[in-house]
């Protein structure tokens, strides 16, 4: 039997590559739709429309990231993170317009930028997707959703809860967390002489909320959640 492995590892991202291709191809496997309330817009994000403006406020408060497996906490991490989710098809990531807010740098927003919010392994055949990442500027958190699944964010777990999402299960040692010089991580010891040696790894909770729950009163509760104004 004659057989091959053709399998090539992902190409590093250049410095040129950044900021992605342009025109900016969100290379998405479903239709790219624009969410919005009366208070805030989901709005697929652009690192050359939006970049600059969420790292500016990013700046100063990196330790959100502490529960996340990604690298964000340095500017060509946060771009070169935004690429590779670009490269994969199943991921989109959005950028948060708070339409309370108008920014006079960016009236053409309607709002300002509070954020960014994610869907991940996205499948079109089980019609899932799961979401991640869900981070909330320092200047807009309180007014908006706040996500994560570490077992260890008890305040990311309570606004599941909030939002009427039901727990499915706890995925252990669901990821790696990477190491960022000057910012530690939150995580569990990983085994000794392990692939992810030296580094720590995280346990998530799996929330889920389905159609059922959706119908059955989970469209009031996450309306209620994403209504609230400080």
């Amino acid at each position: 039997m004659v057989f091959v492995n053709n399998y090539l590892p992902e190409p590093e991202i250049t410095e040129d590559e950044l900021y992605g291709p342009e025109p900016y191809d969100f290379n998405f496997i479903l239709p790219v739709p624009v969410l919005s309330t009366d208070k805030l817009r989901l709005v697929p994000f652009i690192p050359r429309v939006h970049a600059a403006a969420y790292l500016e406020a990013a700046r100063g408060h990196e330790t959100m990231y502490q529960y996340l497996p990604g690298a964000l906490e340095y500017p060509s991490d946060f771009l070169r993170y935004l690429e590779r989710s670009r490269r994969n098809n199943t991921t989109l990531i959005f950028a948060a317009i708070d339409l309370t807010r108008p920014d006079p740098k960016h009236p053409e927003w309607e709002g300002s930028l509070a954020g960014i919010f994610g869907l991940i392994r996205t499948e079109k055949a089980r019609l899932v997707a799961e979401i991640g990442p869900a981070i909330v500027l320092p200047a807009f958190q309180r007014t908006h959703v706040k996500w994560a699944a570490s077992l260890l964010n008890a305040a990311s777990n309570k606004v599941a809860t909030r939002m009427g999402f039901k727990l499915e299960g706890v995925s252990r040692w669901s990821c790696l967390l990477p190491k960022v010089e000057g910012y530690p991580r939150l995580g569990n010891e990983a085994r000794l002489d392990d692939a992810g040696n030296g580094l720590l790894g995280a346990d998530h909770n799996e929330w889920a909320l389905c159609w059922d729950d959706w119908e059955g009163g989970g469209r009031e509760l996450v309306q209620r959640v994403f209504a609230r104004v400080a």
